[in-house]
């Protein structure tokens, strides 16, 4: 099984959605991560969906996703020509005689954070990045409590062409 990710320009309006994420659970297949907004297109959005499935799988769900009415484009965004993104809010225990222990911690990790909220006792972090600098920046952050955690779904664009109506 493979991690696919599957963009859809669609139109903007109630139901569209109910009927692509229907469509996967019809067949079986469960959405790993769903990221839906507007575009720059007045009555256009973006579904960014990533699944698993096999090969066989993923060519059956985008001719299904062809049919629907609503959609306009379905794309497979291949992983070397795709800019992704997540974001992470994680509100973390963090009294302040840990604070310059995380901080330490945080210098050596690459990724783009920021503290978005602090007080006496807790912290909560803002990270944005790929997938995999995701879990390095969440592996770093498990070393402390964290009590709450929001992930947004994956957002993908194609660093070739573009998705045009």
């Amino acid at each position: 099984m493979n991690i696919w990710l599957i963009s859809l320009l669609v139109n903007n309006h109630f139901g569209v959605l109910t009927r692509v994420t229907g469509l996967f659970s019809r067949r079986g297949y469960n959405i790993v991560s769903l990221s839906v907004g507007e575009t720059h297109q007045p009555g256009f959005s973006r579904i960014t969906i990533q699944t698993r499935t096999d090969g066989a799988g993923i060519r059956q769900v985008i001719q299904q996703l062809q049919k629907l009415e609503d959609v306009h484009q379905v794309r497979l965004l291949p992983g070397a020509e795709t800019v992704s993104r997540e974001l992470l809010l994680v509100k973390i225990i963090a009294p302040s005689s840990r604070r310059e222990k995380l901080a330490e911690e945080l210098a050596e990790f690459t990724g783009n954070y920021k503290t978005v909220y602090s007080d006496e006792s807790e912290m909560i972090l803002e990270f944005t990045g790929g997938g995999a600098q995701c879990e390095g920046f969440l592996e770093i952050i498990s070393a402390h409590t964290v009590t709450e955690l929001c992930r947004t779904g994956v957002t993908a664009m194609s660093t070739t062409g573009e998705m045009n109506i």
